[in-house]
């Protein structure tokens, strides 16, 4: 029961925050025009951006459903296709990053975000790889990695704007400050549910080994 309230809380957190940092910007895009890094053409940028936004969308909003283990019991073929749609939705967003990034304000985190670009797009590749080969929880773990590093670029902005201060004490510089607070938005996640995973695969084989002995005895 635990589990699911904490689910619910972080998906309308999750959405919450997206909604409420996009929707505004949305409007402001489609009347007086984009974003001035975003170039004067559309082939200067506004391109790539107009789809990573799209795609994107698409990527946070089937992630709700592909996570929810209801919905995907219940509606395999449903399950199935709008994965497709998220690995789509995935590569889009991970290839418009390739002319988005060496644009990108933040100096400092270019390098951050070209890591978790390059991340992303190797647990993108993993999963449909293992799920073709019927490697279902190592697939779960890939979409999952995947979606840790989709999440980044809506994350990474509560952190800009409730943590900058740690790292500001913390670092020597402003420029180091904004690098280790960008990583740290992808990297910890990643850390805690691949330590996770490990544990419990450990977990797994030993009682697995205490099974064998026991029966051998």
């Amino acid at each position: 029961m635990m589990r699911r309230v904490f689910i619910l809380i972080f998906w309308l957190a999750f959405f919450g925050y997206f909604l409420y940092r996009y929707i505004p910007n949305v409007l402001e895009y489609t009347g007086p025009g984009f974003p001035p890094y975003s170039g004067d053409t559309w082939l200067n940028n506004r391109l790539w951006f107009a789809l990573h936004i799209s795609a994107g969308v698409f990527v946070y909003a089937i992630g709700i459903v592909q996570f929810t283990s209801s919905i995907r019991n219940k509606f395999t073929r449903l399950h199935r296709f709008l994965g497709k749609i998220y690995i789509a939705a995935s590569l889009i967003a991970i290839f418009t990053l390739v002319f988005m990034i060496p644009n990108s304000l933040c100096k400092p985190c270019r390098i951050s975000q070209a890591m978790v670009t390059s991340l992303w797009l190797v647990f993108v590749l993993s999963a449909y790889y293992l799920i073709r080969q019927r490697k279902i929880e190592w697939h779960r773990r890939m979409i999952i990695s995947s979606f840790i590093c989709a999440a980044y670029f809506v994350t990474v902005r509560v952190v800009d704007k409730f943590a900058m201060p740690l790292f500001f004490s913390i670092s020597k510089s402003e420029d180091e400050a904004l690098l280790v607070s960008d990583i740290f938005v992808w990297a910890v996640p990643l850390s805690i549910f691949h330590t996770i995973w490990f544990v419990r695969d450990n977990k797994t084989k030993l009682h697995a080994k205490k099974i064998v002995v026991d029966r051998n005895a």
